[in-house]
């Protein structure tokens, strides 16, 4: 509807094969966030359905799908923005979408039962198990609101999303290139991402433990997906009036291709032991680019820096 095949095409290409998406449903597919990324895609295809047409399938679907989404991970329940701000596009449409909601009442009272129906299984076991019904697992573990690590979070050489994903730059250009036919707006998008960031950010250990790369932003893609394929369109349809169009359509490609291959040359380097899971430096991250071969001497241990948790528990030393 928004785009053509060929943008489809070059977009789903970047998104599995240039992102972290490709870790983490080829290689650990036991992890959360290969499942979440299809969640998210599904909600997001749902909520469009349900907002074309209120039928009670699409309700009780994304009652389901979004409660699922709760269980695995609850912080991601922030994808409900995306069915909240649908067809919001100015500060006057919030006033239309609260009536919209309050005629299609009995749709939202059903989403919430769902939930509601879907939850009652963990409380049970977590009373069973715990002798509480509502129970925190994370213990001592929690966020730090005041010390969000933004810059650590996207651009350190630790776990840096964009550093390891530099296919995500396009989605941050490409807010700008969403058209005003598309439901959700691009602050709407610019907020939902920002929001995101900040919270994972403020979490105690920013790195989320031992992984490649920023493993948390992954499901995120489902959305984030739509202003590459914005920018996409823009290079390769819209862009009429900038002179050398052809070249700048190539440099575009070159830098997808170039993501590409540095994706799956550092997913292979990390399943072979040569980007470490939780220390990474400056040091070892050139040390080791671009290669894939190693001798039996080769040894970064003593260059790689390991958090000291029970400080970075109680906030102490997260930079």
């Amino acid at each position: 509807m928004w785009f053509n095949e060929v943008v489809t095409a070059v977009t789903l290409f970047a998104v599995l094969f240039g992102t972290l998406l490709f870790n983490y449903t080829y290689s650990q597919s036991e992890m959360t966030h290969g499942y979440l990324f299809c969640l998210f895609s599904v909600f997001l295809y749902l909520t469009y359905k349900w907002h074309q047409q209120q039928r009670y399938l699409f309700t009780v679907l994304i009652g389901i799908v979004f409660t699922l989404i709760s269980l695995i991970r609850p912080t991601e329940i922030f994808i409900c923005l995306f069915f909240i701000l649908w067809n919001i596009k100015k500060p006057v449409d919030f006033k239309e979408k609260v009536r919209f909601f309050l005629r299609n009442y009995k749709h939202i009272l059903l989403i919430l039962l769902i939930g509601v129906i879907m939850w009652l299984p963990q409380f049970y076991f977590w009373k069973n198990r715990t002798g509480m019904y509502v129970y925190y697992p994370y213990f001592e573990e929690g966020f730090f609101w005041k010390d969000p690590q933004i810059l650590n979070i996207l651009f350190s050489y630790r776990k840096g999303w964009i550093t390891y994903t530099p296919m995500i730059a396009m989605a941050f250009v490409g807010f700008f290139f969403i058209k005003k036919d598309f439901p959700v707006s691009r602050w709407s998008f610019i907020f939902i991402t920002c929001l995101m960031i900040y919270v994972l950010s403020c979490w105690w250990d920013w790195a989320f433990g031992g992984c490649y790369g920023a493993r948390e932003f992954c499901q995120q893609i489902a959305f984030l997906a739509i202003p590459i394929a914005y920018f996409v369109d823009f290079v390769f349809y819209s862009a009429k009036k900038i002179p050398l169009r052809g070249l700048l359509s190539l440099t575009m490609l070159v830098f997808i291709f170039s993501c590409v291959c540095l994706n799956i040359g550092q997913t292979y380097q990390y399943n072979h032991g040569r980007i470490h899971p939780m220390g990474m430096t400056k040091k070892v991250y050139w040390d080791i680019f671009r290669k894939y071969q190693f001798t039996d001497e080769y040894n970064y241990w003593g260059d790689i820096k390991v958090q000291d948790y029970e400080k970075t528990i109680k906030g102490e030393g997260r930079d």
